[in-house]
């Protein structure tokens, strides 16, 4: 009888323990944002990692507790913000307070823990070095990007008329021609599009991104890091991979590097200003030979996959909406005729980029972008967001806000011109590269590659919807931290 009283005590004292632990794991630390109730120990990684699109599932939660809400990622608390206001609040209002960024398993490792641009914390040597990144796509995007763009561009033509007529997948030709463009900026390559080298750097890319998804459960969940996870070792073995690709550049740069001519890709800017670095022994930025990988690496993944998608995206939504596309063909041949764009068209061109701007409303390329960290104990509306807590800026509600747009789930270019027909200067509720502090560091890159490729594409092709295809293309695919298209095929009619 004692031995059972005993063992009932006991058992007892550990349910009311596991019970205890249990309330202490998922209480939300005081004068945070209410939200839903987390599992213990996996808390809310159910809605990053499903097959529903976290951004929705963030979108449809503010029904219930507002544009601001708290959620548990295994063991770590994150505000989700899912109007303008609160984001530029965050954003730019207190900018300093959440410039940080939250610990995952897999970007630490990925960046050589913290080494690179986008995952590094706000130290004056990540200052120093997206200061070095900016200028390089300042230099490369308005002195090369449209010489370059001619060069590359014969070669989609080459690809398309393989297919002349017949129904293809835009993706293979896009990407193409967007990993061509970065290839060449970086190592100062312009591949041939059947170029083994670079068929390889694009089937790396795709395993890496197709391996991450929304994350793993390691990113979340400590405990998760010592089980064996196919999808951790596949986004870890194309790294590899991908990374040996930028170091055989690099040394292949250094064998040839003159610090005394001018750099002539992006790798030789950043050995110039190693060289640099070295002779005024400067101990603020430090530019290692791995911060020279990082920076490339961030260049390469920030604008391939992100301009890849929005170009993907614009296509689908000229084929669903025709008028659309027979406008910019007219705008196009009323101002340019039939030479090659420039980036000086840009402002005479208002429709085009009003369909461009639509695009990244529309098909919100990165719906949740990379999360931010409180580096402080600050507050975000009437909430305390305490020092450490993860804060995701669900850009996705943000371009779907029915008080900013009209009908947001159509597609109407429109929306970004003023009464006069001119682009809209002040654009509320708008933020496809993010802002502030951690503005995305490609965005001149993209917008100018984004503009160059779709209006080369539009005015030498009209694309149509494959024979058979009925609904809308423009449809969103697997949830990534890249939001692409659902695949889709489509007609290319040459214009001329």
């Amino acid at each position: 009888m004692f031995e059972c009283t005993s063992t009932l005590s006991l058992a007892v004292v550990l349910v009311i323990l596991l019970l205890t632990w249990m309330y202490f794991n998922i209480r939300r630390p005081f004068g945070m944002p209410p939200g839903p109730t987390p599992y213990p120990i996996i808390g809310n990684v159910p809605t990053l990692i499903g097959e529903v699109p976290p951004w929705n599932i963030f979108k449809d939660t503010t029904f219930k507790y507002g544009p601001i809400f708290s959620v548990k990622f295994g063991s770590f608390w994150t505000v989700v913000i899912n109007n303008f206001e609160l984001a530029q609040e965050a954003l730019l209002t207190k900018f300093n307070d959440f410039s940080g960024r939250p610990y995952s398993y897999n970007f630490h490792w990925f960046s050589d823990f913290g080494q690179n641009i986008a995952f590094a914390q706000p130290t004056p040597i990540w200052k120093s070095h997206r200061k070095l990144a900016l200028s390089a796509i300042r230099k490369y995007t308005m002195e090369s990007l449209e010489n370059l763009i001619g060069e590359v561009m014969p070669k989609v033509t080459h690809v398309i008329s393989e297919r002349a007529d017949t129904p293809f997948d835009p993706k293979e030709v896009i990407t193409l021609a967007v990993y061509n463009i970065l290839a060449f900026m970086c190592f100062g390559k312009n591949y041939e599009f059947k170029d083994p080298e670079l068929l390889q750097l694009i089937k790396i890319s795709d395993e890496r991104t197709d391996a991450l998804g929304n994350g793993t459960l390691a990113d979340f969940i400590p405990a998760a890091r010592v089980l064996p996870s196919s999808s951790v070792n596949r986004f870890r073995k194309a790294s590899l991979e991908f990374f040996a690709i930028i170091l055989i550049e690099v040394n292949r740069h250094l064998k040839a590097y003159s610090p005394d001519e001018p750099a002539k890709d992006v790798i030789e800017l950043l050995l110039k200003a190693q060289n640099d670095e070295m002779e005024t022994d400067s101990s603020e930025s430090k530019l290692t030979d791995v911060h020279i990988k990082q920076i490339i690496a961030d260049l390469f993944v920030a604008g391939t996959d992100t301009s890849t998608s929005s170009l993907l995206w614009a296509v689908a939504c000229m084929i669903d909406n025709p008028d659309a596309q027979e406008k910019i063909k007219k705008e196009l041949d009323d101002v340019i005729g039939d030479r090659p764009p420039r980036l000086s068209d840009r402002g005479k061109l208002p429709y085009t980029e009003a369909v461009i701007m639509e695009t990244m409303r529309f098909g919100t390329t990165a719906p949740l972008g990379l999360a931010h960290c409180a580096i402080k104990d600050s507050t975000i509306g009437n909430y305390n967001v305490p020092t450490g807590t993860g804060v995701i800026i669900n850009t996705w509600a943000l371009h779907n806000d029915s008080k900013y747009w009209d009908s947001p789930e159509k597609f109407k270019p429109e929306r970004f011109l003023d009464s006069t027909g001119t682009i809209k200067q002040r654009l509320m509720s708008f933020l496809p590269f993010s802002t502030g502090r951690r503005v995305c560091v490609g965005q001149a890159l993209a917008k100018a590659q984004i503009f160059l490729v779709f209006t080369w594409l539009i005015q030498n092709y009209t694309f149509e919807k494959a024979p058979g295809v009925t609904g809308d293309v423009a449809i969103a695919g697997k949830p990534m931290i890249v939001n692409f298209t659902r695949p889709y095929q489509t007609v290319a009619h040459p214009r001329y």
